[in-house]
Parts: C-alpha cells; structure tokens; sequence
C-alpha cells in the first residue's frame, strides 16, 4: 500500500496516539530492510497535478513467517532483550538476532 493509505489506517486505530505524516512514514519504510518497493501509483493532488506515489510491501523473500520479523530487526527498533541477543554477522556486519542453531543472520542465510 501507499504511504498515503498506511497514514489513513493508522488514523483509524484508537491506539495510535500520533499519526505519522506521510512524509515520515516514507523515510521511515525506505530505511527499512524488513520493506521494498514493489510498484508506483499515480495520485492526483488537489490541483491536479498527477504523481507518482510508491507502493510497499513487506520483503517476503526475506520475511516468510511471522516468527522471521525478530530475526530482521535493526538495533533500532529492537527491544532490550532482543538486544541483549543481537551478534554481528561475519557475513555481512549487521547486528541481528541468528535463528536458533544459525551462523549467521537471516539477511544472509535467505540470500543464499
């Protein structure tokens, strides 16, 4: 969905206590790895004027199940305890929590 579209959902849950702009919200998503571009919708603003809006969606080569989201969290957006987890990849230097058994992180392990 659009940035735009994301912003009106979370308008509409009472637990949200600020909604982002979309402005935000696209900074947000483009520094994510846990969410791609797959697409542009073209949107007309107020006077007319046409543009291209992208359309996101989670990176599901990389996110099969729920359980993969812990696996791909940047230090960030993490909470202590997964924190505490977190060791750096030899592969490729993130700092991610390795599935159970696991040399290295998932981003690693998927592109293979």
């Amino acid at each position: 969905m659009t940035k735009e579209r994301m912003a009106d959902l979370l308008s509409q849950h009472r637990s949200v206590r600020v909604i982002p702009s979309p402005h935000t919200l696209s900074a947000l998503l483009s520094k994510n790895t846990q969410v791609i571009i797959v697409g542009s919708e073209k949107i007309e603003n107020i006077v007319g004027v046409k543009s291209a809006h992208a359309i996101y969606d989670i990176d599901r080569e990389l996110i099969k199940s729920t359980e993969d989201i812990i696996f791909t969290r940047s230090p960030s957006v993490a909470t202590p305890k997964e924190k505490q987890r977190m060791v750096k990849c030899d592969d490729c230097g993130r700092n991610r929590v390795f599935p159970k058994g696991a040399e290295k992180c998932l981003h690693c392990i998927r592109k293979e």
